[in-house]
Parts: structure tokens; sequence; C-alpha cells
């Protein structure tokens, strides 16, 4: 066998192998035949024929399926297929990268040509300042849509919807109580003792942390977009750990939509710790003080026998003699069971949307109501959004995007929660309760941790936020486009804190054990604080095509950013806990006050080039000027630079989709990027 024929041969298995790939992931979504159909179809029992694109060159590895059968074929390295034995009339012919075509069965040797899907070649991702083209895309960009935000049931925050979806992304989260989850991510892993998480961009304004996305809600999102390597350097400082780029979603043209959607979640309990029956705990306690080499006149050896024989009842007195102790209880209790159990929680969201090419508007609402699986005390967390999306056309060439959002968070958690769970493992043989249903109090120290929760106060917080975010776009030429943005973000967040004294008593409920707190401790503790963000920048960018085969694209801008906080507290001691506000007999304290403000300037550019969307490099720098420095160390540079080569675009390597942008289409990047963590001077 001659070196081509083997050539050859090798090609046509590779594409077999390609081609059957490409059919398992075809789409079910057909494009309709731009060519008018025939009113009738001459029935054949087979057929023949070859799949070529535009410009006649034949297309491996095509997908060719009898519509509504199982009937199909993939095309050879010379686009040629056939089928026998067909049962229909309608062939549907797809191949990525190119229109989806119905046509009938013909007899003879059919010849179909395919056209590519420029709305595929053309689609386009969100990157620092604007949007590139997927197909000429150089720098590690995630993106993530609203589909992968739909039927995820009640969410906390947009970001549990992402956990496992996102590659290279890992998002974490401290806490399961409702409104305090303290949501985190990494996109570059660990660099950093301090903050490494990404920047949080939305809309073109910056937030403070990922936490932040909590209070977006979820149906508002259209996309985010991941940025990991060197495009996040535009950014500068603060995007040494990345930049996660939220959009929004704006309304379309046309009548006036109105969208709805609800859920309710059941939340049962998962994997959790086992504790010891009173049996195991006893036997524990024989065999462990047993191996120590202890004999029944020890306590704790005569203690477990006692509950051994006395499983599920309770002895008057103390037959052992042990210090405070008044009773002994042996009483086979499950503390997993008693604490924790099945909750609930229910998310709605409304929207409304449309308008003209003049002038386009979106109206969302939200709300959120998050249940613990906590069965004592109130702990709960919702949350109520509105936002309002419009786009104006001001005049041609001229648009005015506005972003306005509310966002109410209130949530409360028992305020001494903390406790109640860093108490060790209670003891299986106490009780939950007294006899008649009162906290219970053993020896003169141990409580009962459901009671700390039930009766213990409430730790509540409110948050207000507002954010707005004003776009103004003008088309100077063709190709030149100028761009101010104006952004103010204001939160303002309520803390009031109360602890309670609690009576414990003995299991008869007529005798008092000790009280704790004692009365004279009883608290209130009322923090407030409000954050104001500013932010003005204005850009230009261009793009030039020259002689068809060289395209180019600048950016450049300057950015304001400035944040202003106020906070302050006030505790009290020997309160009235049904007044609901800061009062008390006892001593009084002003927490130290704060007051703060920083500034960033910047300034920052782009540029990428590409030949024939087979060559790219891309350039990006940005110089910061933070007040949180002295000024001879205030300004910084950042840049990065990355390189591509789309082999998909080489004669001999087009057998995948050109606007993929995974590794299967082989296209081999480098990039490279300044790294330096921004520092926080504290104020």
């Amino acid at each position: 066998m001659n070196d081509n024929c083997k050539k050859g041969l090798s090609r046509a298995a590779m594409a077999a192998f390609v081609a059957s790939a490409m059919m398992a992931a075809t789409p079910a979504e057909a494009f309709a035949s731009p060519e008018p159909a025939p009113a009738a179809a001459v029935a054949v029992s087979s057929v023949s024929g070859t799949v070529t694109d535009s410009t006649g060159e034949p297309l491996i590895g095509a997908s060719v399926v009898v519509k509504g059968t199982q009937q199909a074929a993939v095309t050879d390295i010379d686009g040629n297929f056939s089928l026998k034995n067909i049962s229909g009339k309608i062939l549907v012919v797809s191949y990525v990268g190119m229109k989806t075509l119905e046509v009938p069965v013909e007899q003879g040797h059919m010849n179909i040509v395919l056209k590519e899907n420029s709305e595929a070649l053309q689609e386009v991702v969100v990157v620092g300042y604007g949007v590139q083209k997927k197909a000429t895309l150089t720098g590690s960009v995630a993106v993530v849509d609203e589909k992968s935000l739909e039927n995820k049931g009640t969410l906390s925050s947009p970001v549990q919807a992402l956990q496992g979806q996102v590659p290279g992304v890992i998002i974490t989260r401290q806490s399961s109580a409702p409104g305090d989850e303290s949501w985190g991510m990494s996109l570059r892993g660990a660099f950093s003792k301090n903050n490494s998480e990404p920047l949080v961009i939305i809309d073109g304004v910056e937030y403070d942390s990922v936490n932040e996305l909590r209070l977006l809600n979820p149906s508002d999102i259209e996309s985010m977009n991941f940025l990991k390597d060197a495009a996040a350097s535009i950014y500068g400082s603060k995007a040494a750990g990345g930049v996660v780029l939220v959009t929004t979603k704006k309304a379309k043209e046309g009548k006036v939509k109105v969208d709805y959607s609800g859920s309710y979640t059941f939340k049962n309990i998962g994997l959790q710790n086992q504790g010891m029956s009173l049996l195991q705990w006893a036997d524990g306690v024989l065999e462990a003080r047993g191996n120590d080499g202890y004999d029944m006149n020890d306590t704790w050896m005569r203690y477990a026998t006692l509950a051994k024989m006395y499983t599920n009842k309770w002895i008057a007195g103390n037959p052992l003699g042990m210090t405070n102790v008044t009773e002994m209880m042996f009483f086979d209790t499950d503390w997993q069971d008693v604490m924790w159990g099945n909750s609930w929680s229910t998310q709605h969201e409304l929207s409304v949307s449309g308008g003209t090419d003049k002038n386009l508007f979106r109206f969302s609402l939200g709300y959120m109501y998050d249940d613990s699986n906590l069965k004592w005390g109130n702990n709960h967390n919702q949350r109520i959004n509105l936002r309002l999306n419009n786009t104006f056309q001001i005049m041609k060439g001229m648009t005015l995007q506005s972003v306005i959002g509310y966002n109410r968070q209130d949530q409360v958690a028992p305020s001494q929660i903390g406790a109640a769970l860093n108490v060790g493992q209670a003891q299986p043989g106490f009780p939950t309760s007294t006899i008649d249903g009162k906290p219970y109090g053993w020896a003169e120290q141990w409580r009962t941790p459901n009671w700390l929760v039930e009766l213990g106060g409430d730790n509540k917080l409110k948050v207000n936020a507002v954010n707005i975010s004003e776009t103004l776009r003008y088309e100077i030429i063709d190709g030149l486009r100028a761009n101010v943005v104006l952004g103010y973000n204001h939160s303002e967040a309520v803390r009031d804190k109360q602890t309670l004294s609690i009576d414990f008593y003995r299991y008869n409920g007529e005798e008092l054990a000790f009280t704790s707190p004692l009365k004279k401790d009883n608290s209130y503790e009322k923090t407030q604080s409000s954050t104001d963000f500013y932010s003005i920048q204005g850009y230009v960018d261009w793009n030039k095509t020259f002689n068809n085969d060289h395209n180019l694209t600048l950016l450049g801008g300057v950015q304001y950013n400035m944040k202003q906080y106020e906070g302050f507290g006030v505790s009290t001691l020997d309160i009235q806990p049904t007044l609901g506000i800061p009062n008390g007999s006892g001593e009084t304290q002003l927490t130290t006050p704060r007051k703060w403000e920083e500034a960033i300037m910047s300034y920052y550019g782009r540029a990428n080039y590409d030949y024939k969307s087979k060559y790219m490099i891309e350039g990006q720098f940005r110089y910061d000027g933070s007040s949180k420095f002295q000024a001879a160390n205030r300004w910084a540079f950042f840049w990065g630079t990355s390189l591509g080569w789309r082999l998909t675009e080489e004669d001999s390597w087009k057998v995948c989709d050109p606007t993929s942008t995974n590794s299967s289409c082989a296209r081999p990047t480098v990039t490279w990027a300044t790294r330096t963590v921004s520092t926080a001077i504290p104020a």
C-alpha cells in the first residue's frame, strides 16, 4: 500500500470518528431552508449525494438525517454520503459552524450546499470594557449564560448555581445559615495571605466582593464572564484574583412581555454526624476508664453503670456524691435530631419588558424567603429585589442605557447560636427540657443548647442597597465610539442584637438551677454603617478592517473611583427586652466610630490584532494610582499580553467547530501578565 493511500485511509478514519462525535452533539434546532421546497417530493428508497460549503469545498463529517427517523449518515473525506431503504421525504443536513438545512429527497445524486452560520461566527463574549468575537478570543474567558441559572430552585445567591459549573472556578461558602453563607470564589487559586477573590463588576460598576452577588436577582442575569488570565490585567491592581463581569438582562424591541417564575424548595437534612446512644456512651466510658486501670470505685465507672441500669429514667438526688449535682439524668437523647430538621424556601420572580426602537424598558421584581434547618429560635432570611433597565436612543448614533436597582435584605438569627453550637457534644443522657417543658440545666453549668437559641435573643440585620449605572454611547464615525459610564452604589446596614438571660430549672420544673447570663448582663447592641461608591469612566474604542484580512481594535480610557464609609454603634447592659431599642440601667458604651474614604485613578488601554481570524495578538495595560499609599509609592503599572493561533483555520484542520473555544479545536494560546496583589491599608 503506497503512502498516499495510507494517508487517505488515515484521514478517512479520523473524519469518521470526528463526524460521529459531531452527529452525537448535533443540536435539535433546525433552520428553515432558504430555498422553497416543491409541493410534493418524489418517493425514493435510497439517496446519495455530496455536501459542500459555499466555495465548493467538501465538508467532512456532515450529518445527514432522514427527518422524523433514526436513519442517518455522515459524509466521508470527499463529502459524499448515501442512505438506503429510507422511509422519509426530507433530509436534515447539519455541520458545525454552518446553518442547518432541510432539503427534499431527490432521485439521482444530490448536491447540497451549506452556508456559514454568520451568527455563530460573530458571537461575542464580554471582556474588559467591551466585547470580543468568540472566534478570535485569545484569553481564558469562561462564560455562563442565563440558562445555567434556570430551574435551580431557591438560590440564596446566584453564585450557588455555579458550583461545579465553571471549569477552574472554585465556589465556597462558610456557613449554611440563611443569609450568612459568606460565599467565596477563586479563579486563580490561593496566591496571597490577603484577599484573593476576583473583582466583581456588574453592568460596568465595581462591587465590594463576591458575596455582594447575593443581592442580585438570579433571573436578572444575562451572562457571567470570568476573566482568568492576562485578559484581567486591564483592571489593574484589583484584578489580581481575576475578574467576574456580570451583565444584566435588557429589554428587546416588541410587544410588552410578562414573565413569571416561582419555586418552592424542600430542604431535608443530609449527611451529619451520628452521636452515640446512651448505652454506647456508657459502654465507651466503661471501656476507656477500664483500659486506664480504674475499677468500680471510680465515679465515672459507677455513673456509666447507673446509666445502663436506669436508661430513660432519672434519679432525684446524688447517690455518687458528685459536686454541685442534685439529680442524675439517663435519657437516650439524639441531639442532632433535636437541633436540626427539615425546612423550606421559596423564590418568586416577575418581569415586564418591551418598547420600541427609541425606548426599551425592563422592570423586574424578585422575592426570596429562606428558612433554616435549625428547629429552634428565629433563623431565616428574606430578600426583595427591584430592577429597572431602560435604553433610550437620544439621537442617531447616541444611546443612553440606564440601570437602577434596589435591594432589601432582612435576616434574623439567634444571638447565642455560637454558644449553642460550641457547647461540647451534649451527653446523650441529658433531657431537652424539664418535665413541664422549661429550659433544663444540669449541675450549675451545663445549659440545654436548644433553649439557648430559643430564648437567648435575636440578632437582626437589615440591609438596603441602591445601585445605579448610566452608560452613554456615541458612535462618532463608523468604527469609532465614545463611551461614558457613571456608577453609584449606596448600601446601609443596621444590626440589632439582643442577648437575653435564661432561667434554667431542675428536671422537676419547680427548682431554679441557675440563670445564664445574669440579668444584669442582658445586653442590646445596635450598629449602623453606610457605604457610598462613586465611579466615572470614559473610554474610546475603534476598530477597522484593512484589505479584508487585517483586523485592528484599539481602546483607551480613564477611570476614577471613590468610596466613603461611616459606621458607629452603641451597646448597653441590663436592658428591658420588650422595648426593642438600646435601653438599660447598666453600663452604656459607644463603639469606636469609623469614617474613611479612599480613591483610585486609572488609565488603561488595549490593542487587538488578527490576520484572517487565524493569527491573533492582544495587549493591554493599566496605570493605577491609589490614595491608600504615600505619594512615592502611589502609582503602579500593570500589563498583559496574549497570542493565539487558530489551527482550525488551516486547511488541514478544518474538521472542527470554528466558533468553539474548547481545547478540542486545537487553539494554542500563550498569555502573560504582571500580577500585583492590592493590600488594603486600614483607614
